[in-house]
């Protein structure tokens, strides 16, 4: 729990919630989902957040004035290159950008992820224009450490992004 929000475990009803998220092209182009979103896609991929393997994390966000806990976005974690730190992933429905909701997730998220997984380190990437995750991110702590492409399946072209590393260090010292 934060002050406006709850962090929780998936459940297949937020599907349901999450498709016209998926939907959203402002949202998709920065999530790499497809656009339009196929029907059922975000069913599927609830059903395998149902089932998360030890090595990820399901952060569904949800207003806890919302009796309903409707999702209106979520953060998901993975750490299963053991080489690696774990790397995040968010997004949040348009009608909720700029009031500071990710912001606050991120925080309960960042503290969660590195007491489950004793990592040094917690990995974020944003493709080159994604203005808002790269305030966020910064203001955030996160360093950038180089680029990397990716192919994007909701703009069809692979694209740069922004690599960036948010030491223990750094977070705790907030």
């Amino acid at each position: 729990m934060t002050r406006r929000l709850c962090l929780r475990a998936p459940k297949l009803e937020d599907a349901f919630d999450i498709d016209p998220i998926y939907n959203d092209f402002d949202v998709a182009r920065w999530i790499n989902v497809p656009h339009p979103c196929p029907t059922g896609f975000a069913l599927e991929r609830f059903q395998r957040f149902l089932t998360f393997p030890p090595h990820e994390r399901c952060f569904i966000l949800s207003k806890k004035s919302d009796k309903k806990q409707k999702a209106i976005g979520l953060i998901l974690a993975n750490w299963a290159d053991g080489e690696k730190p774990p790397i995040i992933g968010f997004f949040l429905a348009s009608r909720f950008h700029g009031k500071g909701f990710m912001g606050e997730a991120l925080d309960a998220a960042f503290k969660e992820l590195f007491q489950l997984t004793g990592a040094d380190e917690i990995r974020a990437s944003f493709y080159d224009g994604n203005i808002a995750s790269d305030v966020l991110l910064k203001k955030k702590g996160f360093k950038p450490v180089g680029t990397s492409s990716d192919f994007n399946r909701a703009t069809g072209k692979t694209e740069q992004q922004t690599d960036l590393i948010l030491p223990r260090s750094v977070f705790e010292a907030k």
